[in-house]
């Protein structure tokens, strides 16, 4: 039993406490951010960092606690706290299972969604979706801005929103049929320009490993949900800016905006042109209507994935060149605490 310790006891203690504590760094961070942002009017205003931080609130701990198992593994680092003596030179079995089951426990957060997401296939097609997908081909066809979605629209009758972009590996559009039906074909080509933005920011992977930062962190999950939804709606203007900026006509888009959240559903899990808060829906279509008297200027690309994960990249390699001390004070405070419970 005192060699499956730390394995089984280890990654409890870095979710239970780790986690958590880091959780709260980042929304102190995040909240520096807000003061160091008020001058500013832009909802997008410091996004990119923001997200790094929501995604570092649980990958950095998770991140470094692995990487500094398997050094240990590897070398025998630390010895003295193992409850299996090996030479500081000899390979640390305790310290491999524990990384195994860190592993295993934040998959398991994540592999439900991304199952769901991957593995989701279309319904058979009916005769309506088929003619709502005639209808969709035939418009991108008429416009080149278009052209990225190509083979990468599908069309249901049956959808939980009206609109939205899937897809981890490979993102589609997927949309219910009656949504098409309901549109014009000027707001139609607005909801399509929206959704190519998520397409081409891969977005659905961006959404998916905020939301995992989120889900595998007990209390980041509470202390950290606003903070991104509001990244979540930013992204959303962002989109809708660059739509209207690559050829969608700004009412027309809002039109779509308000169609796909009438009546209003469910609060959605993926990238969607709709909005369930009545105060979010009504800043969206104020700024695409403002973009009738003034034309939008393109922000700046804000590459938050490719930076979160340098950063986590990063923090993998510290280390294997620093101090691992914290993880044994992990493994120490196990042992201790079920020699407590254990001793008569």
């Amino acid at each position: 039993m005192s060699q499956a310790v730390f394995p089984l006891f280890g990654p409890l203690l870095v979710f239970a406490v780790a986690l958590p504590l880091s959780a709260g760094i980042a929304k102190l961070l995040l909240a520096i951010l807000d003061r160091l942002g008020r001058s500013s009017s832009a909802l997008d205003s410091h996004q990119g960092v923001r997200y790094v931080l929501l995604v570092a609130s649980s990958g950095a701990p998770l991140a470094w606690f692995f990487s500094a198992s398997l050094h240990q593994a590897e070398t025998g680092d630390s010895p003295g706290v193992c409850a299996v003596g090996h030479a500081s030179d000899a390979y640390c079995p305790e310290a491999a299972l524990f990384a195994l089951a860190l592993v295993l426990c934040a998959a398991l957060f994540a592999l439900p969604r991304l199952l769901r997401e991957q593995l989701a296939l279309p319904t058979s097609a009916s005769q309506r979706a088929r003619d709502a997908a005639a209808r969709v081909t035939a418009l991108i066809h008429k416009r080149p801005s278009l052209t990225p979605l190509v083979g990468r629209i599908d069309i249901r009758d049956v959808l939980a929103v009206p609109i939205a972009t899937l897809g981890i590996v490979r993102p589609r559009v997927v949309a219910r049929s009656s949504f098409v039906e309901d549109l014009d074909d000027e707001a139609l080509a607005g909801a399509l320009h929206h959704e190519l933005e998520h397409v081409a920011g891969r977005d659905p992977l961006r959404y998916f490993v905020a939301w995992w930062a989120l889900a595998v962190n007990p209390v980041g999950r509470f202390v950290l949900d606003k903070e991104l939804a509001r990244w979540m709606l930013a992204r959303e203007v962002h989109c809708d800016r660059d739509a209207v900026l690559d050829g969608a006509g700004a009412p027309a888009l809002a039109q779509a905006i308000v169609t796909a959240a009438r009546p209003l559903s469910s609060q959605h899990l993926h990238p969607a042109l709709g909005s369930s808060d009545a105060e979010m829906l009504k800043l969206r279509v104020d700024l695409l209507l403002s973009y009738t008297e003034r034309s939008p200027v393109r922000g700046g690309g804000q590459p938050a994935l490719r930076v979160a994960c340098f950063f986590l990249a990063a923090i993998i390699v510290l280390p294997h060149g620093g101090s691992t001390g914290a993880l044994d004070v992990v493994h120490t405070a196990c042992e201790s605490a079920v020699a407590s419970i254990t001793s008569p």
